[in-house]
């Protein structure tokens, strides 16, 4: 009799206890809330009606996690700080160390992505577990789609070794209706012995920076094509004889064919005054558009060399000499000068310069996009694509063990994880620099909490009415 108004307070009493769990962990950073799901208790059997029969009470059947997306915090400041939008789980590994933690196949998983960077270099979470990773190609996808496979990641803090420049590029326009002057004369000292000049960056072997300066010389137009040809001298670091750069084309020539060759001639008021100078020439025809010629080919392909590279065929001033000696002397730099001669434009730099060299660099930042990639910005201006973060799914996400700090283990009832790549089919994309909030709302948990204790309160009734009708049976004589 009396069981019927304990099973009601019993129940009243765990749709209490969720409601108040939701209510505490409302700040929690990737927090699903909990709903308690009753059923009632019906006992029947074949010798009793049941047009006659009663229920025996409710149970608790299950206490249901919700996984519905929270609401994102916005710019938290924190780079590390990551947040799901959408489907999918951050893998991580136990907090024991490092090794261990690329090693073993137990995972968890969650949603809270406060991460930060242990005192060993490695992405942790506040309780010391690793985040886990995929290894990446060139396209920023995972090369091995697997859970077993993540590994924690160490960030670099600096970017290692240095690399010496093998291929830079430009583009520029040349005024149509610059003066033509007489190359002869050049002087890098003197801005009016050529018509323009610009500079970028290479690197040699031992990552030190070097500026390298291409100065451009307008000669007169051929009468009889219209064609215009311009001198290109190249010089690293300064304007002595000292920092000539020989030029070379891209047959591995040494570039002395005609005009792309000359003499200093300038009675001695040029500190190159007598030095023979191996630049390049760029042709251009009435259009603008730069023709082959014997000095460079039309895409644009020369190199800049040292005296005991294959590509030099005679002894000049060489890129080790230029950069001051102690470095790499068979360096070559290959070199992609795009050029157009228009006249509607002034000179500028139409193409930005690259190089695929770099000197060795710190750390600088580290942020995450949101194809989950980990960007780690140094302060050579490199940025490398270091991994991406590694996620999971299940097919049936309420059936994950809660094991607390907000983290989850698979289970029979969830299935195994499926490895996913964030933003990649269902999978959700990964927001840098944003939390996960909860997704407990307060003012639906007050009016639960209500509920809660009006149902305990009724059954605390029932309760008392059985009990006076007790006493009432009890008093008869």
């Amino acid at each position: 009799m009396f069981g019927i108004p304990l099973s009601g307070l019993n129940a009243s009493q765990k749709y209490l206890d969720v409601t108040s769990n939701n209510i505490s962990n409302a700040n929690s950073y990737g927090f699903k809330k909990s709903r308690a799901e009753f059923a009632d208790i019906y006992s029947s059997n074949i010798f009793s009606s049941t047009k006659t029969a009663t229920g025996m009470g409710v149970i608790t059947s299950t206490v249901a996690q919700q996984f519905s997306q929270g609401s994102l915090t916005g710019d938290t400041g924190n780079n590390l700080d990551m947040a799901i939008e959408g489907n999918g789980f951050f893998v991580l590994a136990p907090s024991a160390n490092a090794t261990n933690a690329q090693n073993t196949e137990t995972r968890t998983y969650t949603r809270n992505g406060a991460f930060e960077i242990n005192a060993d270099g490695y992405v942790v979470t506040s309780s010391g577990d690793y985040l886990q990773f995929y290894d990446i190609n060139d396209e920023d996808q995972a090369t091995n789609l697997t859970v077993s496979a993540t590994h924690a990641l160490q960030i670099p803090s600096t970017t290692g070794a240095p690399k010496a420049s093998s291929k830079i590029s430009i583009g520029v326009n040349l005024p149509a209706n610059a003066e033509s002057l007489d190359k002869t004369k050049f002087d890098p000292t003197d801005s009016t012995t050529y018509n323009a000049a610009t500079s970028q960056t290479v690197h040699d072997s031992l990552g030190g920076a070097h500026t390298l300066t291409y100065y451009f010389i307008k000669n007169d137009p051929d009468p009889k094509t219209g064609n215009t040809t311009w001198n290109v001298i190249t010089m690293l670091d300064g304007t002595s004889k000292d920092n000539l750069v020989d030029l070379y084309d891209g047959n591995n020539n040494a570039v002395t064919a005609g005009a792309a060759s000359f003499t200093v001639n300038n009675n001695g008021a040029s500190s190159l005054t007598g030095q023979t100078i191996h630049g390049a020439t760029l042709v251009f025809n009435t259009s603008g558009q730069m023709l082959a010629n014997q000095s460079i080919p039309t895409d644009g392909n020369f190199f800049l060399a040292n005296t005991n590279s294959v590509h030099a065929t005679t002894t000049g001033h060489s890129l080790a000499i230029a950069m001051g000696g102690g470095v790499d002397d068979t360096q070559d730099v290959a070199v992609s000068l795009s050029a157009t001669q228009y006249g509607s434009s002034a000179f500028n730099v139409s193409v930005t310069p690259t190089d695929d060299g770099y000197s060795t660099g710190l750390l600088t930042n580290i942020s995450v996009n949101d194809d989950g990639v980990m960007l780690a910005t140094y302060s050579n201006g490199r940025q490398v694509h270091l991994a991406k973060v590694a996620m999971a799914n299940f097919i049936n996400p309420q059936g994950l063990t809660k094991i607390g700090d907000t983290q989850w283990r698979e289970s029979i009832d969830s299935g195994e994880p499926m490895a996913i790549q964030a933003n990649v089919g269902v999978a959700g994309a990964i927001k840098g620099a944003n939390l996960e909030q909860s997704n407990v709302d307060l003012t639906a948990s007050l009016v639960d909490l209500i509920v809660a204790q009006r149902t305990y309160q009724a059954n605390c009734q029932a309760l008392q009415t059985q009990n006076t009708m007790m006493d009432s049976i009890m008093s008869v004589r």
